[in-house]
C-alpha cells in the first residue's frame, strides 16, 4: 500500500511540474474572442527571399503575435502602411490599390504603427521591446505581398477569403459590418 501511495504522489508531482511548465507558454490574455476573415487565411509567409534582418523579425513577429490571436490575423490583414509620398507614387503606378476598397487593401500612413501600439497596450501583451521589429516587418512584408507583381494575387486571395467568411460565418460577418470593422460585401 505504501508503494502505491509513493507512486501516486510521484505522478501527481510530475503532473504539477508539467502543468506549471506548460502554463508559461500559454497567453495570459486573449485579445478578443471574435473571429475575423483573416483568421482563416495563410498562417505562414515565405520569407526565404527577404533580407536577413526581415527573416529575423519574422521569427519575432510570428512568436510574439500568436500569443493573443491567430498569426493568420495580421498575415492576412488588409493593412498597407505607406508614407504620403509612397501613396502619391502608388496612385500613379498602381491605382488598383485604391480602387479595390478598404476590405481588400487599406493603404494609410502609420496604419501598422497604430495597430502594433494598440496591441502593445493590451494587458499581458508579450510584444514589449519587440514592437519596433514587428512593426518594421509588417510594413516591409505588406509592401512585398500587396504591391507590385503580387498585387493581383493579393486582391484575388483577399477577395476569396472575405467571400468565404461571409458565406460560412454570416452572423460574424454581420457583426463586423455593424461595428464598422468591414464594409458590406456585394451590397449586404
Amino acid at each position: 500500500m505504501n508503494r502505491l501511495k509513493i507512486i501516486a504522489v510521484s505522478l501527481l508531482a510530475v503532473l504539477a511540474v508539467a502543468t506549471a511548465a506548460s502554463a508559461k507558454y500559454k497567453p495570459t490574455v486573449k485579445a478578443d474572442v471574435g473571429i475575423y476573415p483573416n483568421d482563416f487565411g495563410a498562417t505562414t509567409i515565405d520569407v526565404s527571399h527577404y533580407p536577413p534582418k526581415m527573416k529575423l523579425y519574422y521569427k519575432v513577429f510570428s512568436q510574439k503575435c500568436q500569443a493573443c490571436h491567430t498569426i493568420a490575423r495580421p498575415i492576412n490583414s488588409q493593412f498597407l502602411e505607406l508614407t504620403a509620398d509612397e501613396i502619391a507614387a502608388a496612385k500613379k503606378t498602381q491605382p488598383e490599390i485604391f480602387k479595390v476598397g478598404p476590405n481588400i487593401i487599406k493603404a494609410e500612413p502609420k496604419i501598422w504603427s497604430r495597430y502594433v501600439h494598440r496591441m502593445m497596450s493590451k494587458p499581458g501583451c508579450p510584444v514589449k521591446q519587440d514592437g519596433k521589429k514587428i512593426w518594421e516587418f509588417l510594413v516591409f512584408d505588406s509592401k512585398q505581398r500587396k504591391m507590385g507583381k503580387n498585387l493581383k494575387s493579393w486582391i484575388a486571395n483577399r477577395t476569396k477569403l472575405l467571400n468565404n467568411f461571409k458565406k460560412l460565418y454570416p452572423k460574424d460577418y454581420q457583426h463586423l459590418v455593424s461595428n464598422g470593422s468591414l464594409q458590406p460585401i456585394g451590397g449586404k
